[in-house]
C-alpha cells in the first residue's frame, strides 16, 4: 500500500515539475513537500524522512507529498513549482540543495524551507532553516566499539563521497579507537556515490582484504553492498541504519543510527509554529537525535560484546549528560 502511494506521488509530482504547470492544488489546510535528492528505497535516509512525513501527516493532520529530485539541473525549479502551489513547507535534502533553497526561498516568503542535512547559510535566510547531525559522535562510538572488538586492531570507514564531513566523522573515529587501543588504526575508503550497493560491496571487500576485522559504514544505499560483503568474509560492522542489521544480524553488530522520522518531524513542528526559528540547528546525541541498537545475534556470538557494548553505553550516556564533547576535525589524513 505504501509503495504504491509513494510511487503515485512521485509520479504526479515529477510530471508536474517537467512540465511546470497541471498539479493538483492541496486540499485546504496546511501542506509539507517533501523533496528527496537521493532515491527511495535505501533502508536509510530518504525512507526514514518517509516515515516521517507520514508521521506528519498522521499526527499533524497535513496535506503531505513525496517527490524525488534526482537532477541537480532541476533543484531550483522544482522548488519554485512546489512554492507557486501555495505549498507552506518544503523539506528537502542535502547540502546540493542547500545552495538551491538559498537562491529560491528569497523569492517565496510565505514559504517555509527546510533542508536537512546542509551546511547554514550565510546570510541567514528568515523563512529557511537547515539541520546537520553531529555525525562525529556516531563515528566515535563506532570506533570504541570496533576498538574493543577488534583482534587485530585495524578499522575501517566506508563513506560514500570524500566530503569535509566525512574527514571530521575519521577523525572521530580514529579518536575514539585509540580511547580503547592507543594504537589502533582506521583506514578510509569511499564509493563515490551514496546509491551504488555493488560498488559498495566492492570496495568494502577490498578494505576488508587488508586486514581489516571491525569498519563503519555511512554510505546510505550503498551500505546494502557493505553489508553483503561484511557477511560473506565473515567480518563485524557497525552502520547507521538499523534495518541494515536485518540484512546480516551476526555481523552487523552495533547501530549508531540518525532519528531521520524524528528529524523530519521536529523540523515540521518548527516550520508550522507561530515562532518559526529560521538558521542552523544541529542534531545528535544530546537531542535524542542519535541512537544506539546491538545485535542479540552477534552478541550471542561474541563474548566480547557484551563488554564492548557496556565502554559503548557509558560513553554515549557521558556524551548526552554534556560531560564530553566529540571534537569537530575535518582535517584531511595526510
Amino acid at each position: 500500500m505504501f509503495e504504491m502511494k509513494r510511487r503515485t506521488m512521485v509520479a504526479s509530482l515529477a510530471l508536474t515539475v517537467a512540465l511546470g504547470a497541471g498539479a493538483p492544488a492541496f486540499a485546504e489546510g496546511e501542506s509539507v513537500v517533501l523533496v528527496a535528492t537521493q532515491k527511495a528505497g535505501d533502508q536509510g535516509p530518504i525512507d526514514g524522512l518517509i516515515a516521517g512525513l507520514e508521521q506528519a501527516e498522521a499526527e499533524l493532520g497535513v496535506e503531505t507529498r513525496f517527490i524525488e529530485a534526482l537532477d541537480p539541473a532541476t533543484y531550483e525549479n522544482t522548488l519554485r513549482t512546489l512554492a507557486r502551489r501555495d505549498t507552506d513547507v518544503i523539506v528537502t535534502t542535502f547540502f546540493a540543495m542547500g545552495a538551491a533553497v538559498q537562491t529560491v526561498a528569497p523569492e517565496f516568503p510565505d514559504t517555509k524551507f527546510v533542508v536537512i542535512v546542509a551546511a547554514p547559510h550565510d546570510p541567514v535566510l528568515p523563512n529557511a532553516r537547515t539541520t546537520l547531525y553531529t555525525t562525529q559522535e556516531n563515528t566515535y562510538l563506532s570506533g570504541v566499539f570496533g576498538a574493543a572488538m577488534s583482534e587485530t586492531g585495524n578499522l575501517g570507514l566506508i563513506g560514500g563521497v570524500p566530503l569535509p564531513y566525512v574527514w571530521a566523522e575519521y577523525n572521530a573515529m580514529v579518536t575514539g579507537a585509540q580511547t580503547v587501543k592507543p594504537d589502533a588504526t582506521v583506514t578510509a575508503a569511499f564509493v563515490q556515490s551514496f546509491e551504488d550497493p555493488v560498488k559498495g560491496k566492492e570496495v568494502a571487500s577490498g578494505l576488508f582484504n587488508q586486514n581489516i576485522d571491525v569498519a563503519f559504514t555511512g554510505a546510505a544505499a550503498s551500505d546494502l553492498g557493505v553489508v553483503e560483503a561484511a557477511a560473506e568474509l565473515d567480518k563485524t560492522l557497525v552502520v547507521a541504519s538499523p534495518s541494515l542489521m536485518e540484512n546480516a544480524p551476526d555481523h552487523v553488530a552495533f547501530v549508531a543510527s540518525f532519528e531521520w522520522a524524528q528529524t523530519f518531524m521536529m523540523e515540521v513542528e518548527n516550520a508550522l509554529s507561530d515562532d518559526f526559528q529560521a538558521g542552523p540547528r544541529f542534531g545528535g546525541i544530546a537531542s535524542g537525535e542519535i541512537v544506539m541498537t546491538f545485535s542479540d545475534a552477534y552478541a550471542a556470538a561474541n563474548p566480547k560484546a557484551a563488554d564492548a557494548r557496556a565502554v559503548v553505553e557509558k560513553t554515549y550516556a557521558a556524551i548526552a549528560a554534556g560531560e564530553f564533547m566529540v571534537p569537530y576535525d575535518e582535517t584531511e589524513p595526510q
